[in-house]
């Protein structure tokens, strides 16, 4: 069960295959977000003078995996890692995309 809407996939970092699919999902909304960029400009300095706004998106990994023994292998304290799993550490990711503005 989903929690969040927003979770686009989980990704094993082992996995190449799994890997290149966020790299693409990554590429993907960086070419998103320049065109909507583009075709704001192109109101704004286009005949109509329209102010238009267009949704921007970002891509979000968190990280998932055992958290205390890599915080302990960091120097902190076991509890360092209970909310924020660094991706160096993580046995898979989840995958966001969020919209803003």
């Amino acid at each position: 069960m989903r929690y969040s809407e927003n979770q686009i996939m989980t990704a094993f970092t082992e996995s190449a295959s799994d890997m290149l699919e966020v790299e693409n999902i990554r590429k993907t909304v960086k070419l998103i977000n320049k065109e909507n960029k583009r075709l704001e400009e192109r109101m704004l300095y286009g005949s109509n003078n329209q102010i238009v706004k267009y949704p921007r998106y970002r891509v979000k990994l968190q990280g998932r995996g055992p958290r205390t023994i890599h915080a302990i292998a960091d120097g902190k304290n076991p509890r360092a890692y209970d909310q924020s799993l660094p991706i160096r550490h993580a046995e898979r990711v989840d995958v966001y995309v969020y919209q803003y503005a």
